[in-house]
Order: C-alpha cells, then sequence, then structure tokens
C-alpha cells in the first residue's frame, strides 16, 4: 500500500516538472496585462460622429478616415479628421487636418496642415492654418503656440500662436503679429 502512494506522489510530481519545464520552451507565453491594456478595443473604418448637448442640440460632427480607441486612457487616434462645430444647431467652425486624437469627450489636438475655416452665411471668407491646433471641446476654445496664418481675398495676417474663443468668435493672437492688406484685391 505504501509503495502506491509513493508511486503515486512520484507520478504527479514527475508530470508537474514535465510540464513546468514545457511550458518554458513553448513559444507561446501569456502577455503581460500592462500590454494588452495598450491594445485598442476598436478601429472604425469611416468614422462618421455627433455629439449633442443636454438639451439635444447638435454641437459637434467628428469624421474621420479611421478611428483607433485605446481603453486604458480614453483616447482615441483619428486619421484626417474633419470635424464641425455648432452653435444653436446651426454649423460655425469647419476643422480640417491630417491627424488627431480625441482625449475623452473633452479634448482633441490636431497636427499635420490644421485648416480652420467659419462657416456661416454672414462671416466674411477666410482660412486660418496652423501647424497643431488643440480645441477643448467643453469650453469651445482652441489654442496653438505655433504659426498661424490667416488669409482672405484681400488680406493676410501672421502670428505666433493664438486662442479663438469659438462661441464668441474672438481670436486673440499670441505674439509677432504681422498683417498685410490689399483693398484693390478681390
Amino acid at each position: 500500500m505504501r509503495k502506491r502512494y509513493i508511486v503515486t506522489i512520484l507520478t504527479a510530481l514527475a508530470i508537474v516538472a514535465y510540464l513546468t519545464l514545457d511550458d518554458q520552451d513553448s513559444p507561446y507565453h501569456a502577455v503581460p496585462d500592462a500590454l494588452t491594456d495598450q491594445e485598442p478595443d476598436y478601429i472604425i473604418e469611416g468614422l462618421e460622429a455627433e455629439s449633442f448637448d443636454e438639451n439635444g442640440m447638435l454641437t459637434q460632427q467628428i469624421s474621420a478616415a479611421q478611428a483607433i480607441h485605446y481603453p486604458m486612457n480614453d483616447t482615441t487616434e483619428l486619421s484626417k479628421p474633419t470635424i464641425v462645430l455648432h452653435e444653436n444647431n446651426l454649423p460655425r467652425w469647419g476643422v480640417r487636418s491630417e491627424s488627431g486624437r480625441l482625449l475623452g469627450r473633452e479634448k482633441i489636438l490636431l497636427s499635420g496642415e490644421v485648416i480652420i475655416v467659419p462657416i456661416s452665411e454672414d462671416s466674411n471668407t477666410f482660412s486660418l492654418t496652423t501647424a497643431n491646433l488643440n480645441i477643448d471641446l467643453i469650453k469651445r476654445i482652441a489654442e496653438t503656440e505655433d504659426k498661424v496664418i490667416i488669409e482672405s481675398d484681400n488680406s493676410e495676417l501672421n502670428s505666433k500662436g493664438m486662442t479663438i474663443h469659438l462661441d464668441k468668435q474672438l481670436v486673440n493672437f499670441k505674439s509677432q503679429v504681422r498683417g498685410r492688406h490689399d483693398p484693390k484685391a478681390n
């Protein structure tokens, strides 16, 4: 009887030792949680999204060629995003860039040939370009420290850095502001 227990225990130990050694030689290893947390939980091709305020009013539309969401820090990487910011259900600003990063639902960081244009029937036609732009979607403020160029049919303004209060349609330039105006140009 004793021999059976000893043989059974030795057999169990041999199986455990074999499995342990076999796992170390296996090309498949468990992925650490820290790495799986960095994996996207979804990828969307051809994103079209709309956001509404608590009263059901359209506040923004975001479209992108591709969106990749990372759940660990709730960020979404956007490829070729286009954003239309609304006020009272009317489009007010159009923004486009090469890439962007949406941080939760509060901020969007745009980079690569950022172009901003006002969208309304009563606004003058102009475009604003910069390399990078940070938009606070809650406060409705856009900022950059980079070079800014504002162009219209008969004028051009250059600046180093700016802040746009989107709801007030007010732009503050930070430094090195230079302008050119040609009243005869059309």
